[in-house]
């Protein structure tokens, strides 16, 4: 089971907010810009509302975030004014995009011909790159070549659901999902 958490970034956080810890400022503070603090602390504490606040949260050896939890997968994105969390019972990746966002001039480099032309959907490219960057979560596989390595095989437009992988992997499922008039989430599990 997956259950996928989209909320707008918070433009504070009180200092009385009993979800945050100790812990999740001091790793917030290795950021210099205040906007990717914000987003650090809003998944952190999305985390702890649904899986508990003394959950311990840390990295993987890919720096993926992971919890203390046997059999709890999570992962995070965050785009725009809005932060993305997926908690699953397998392993999962999630990533989050603004439909607003230019994806038109960049396609080229991350869609080779055969995944350009499995829709003519206006948002395709913005669907593709969030697919994509689900699976790269999912399959925690650094320096992967988008056209060649991680592709996208089928568009199935009615359920919203992207059939792909990488290659010589585990084949990957997106179900992708609307958050408002301009969020697209994608979240990522193997078939």
């Amino acid at each position: 089971m997956v259950n996928l958490y989209v909320e707008p970034l918070p433009l504070v956080y009180l200092c009385c907010d009993v979800l945050i810890a100790a812990e999740d400022v001091a790793s917030a503070m290795r950021f210099q810009n205040e906007k990717r603090r914000r987003e650090h602390l809003a998944w952190r504490r999305i985390v702890r509302r649904e899986l508990g606040a003394k959950v311990h949260i840390d990295y993987n050896a890919v720096g993926a975030p992971q919890v203390d939890i046997v059999g709890k997968f999570i992962s995070v994105a965050h785009g725009g004014e809005s932060v993305a969390v997926a908690i699953a019972d397998e392993p999962v990746g999630v990533d989050i995009e603004s439909l607003d966002r230019d994806f038109d001039r960049a396609k080229g480099r991350y869609m080779n011909a055969e995944e350009l032309a499995l829709s003519d959907d206006s948002r395709w490219a913005c669907y593709a790159w969030c697919a994509k960057e689900a699976i790269y979560k999912l399959c925690g596989k650094r320096g992967l070549e988008l056209r060649e390595e991680l592709l996208l095989k089928e568009f199935d437009r009615d359920s919203m659901t992207i059939y792909g992988g990488v290659v010589n992997m585990a084949q990957a499922v997106v179900k992708l999902s609307h958050h408002g008039d301009d969020v697209v989430a994608a979240v990522a599990t193997y078939r």
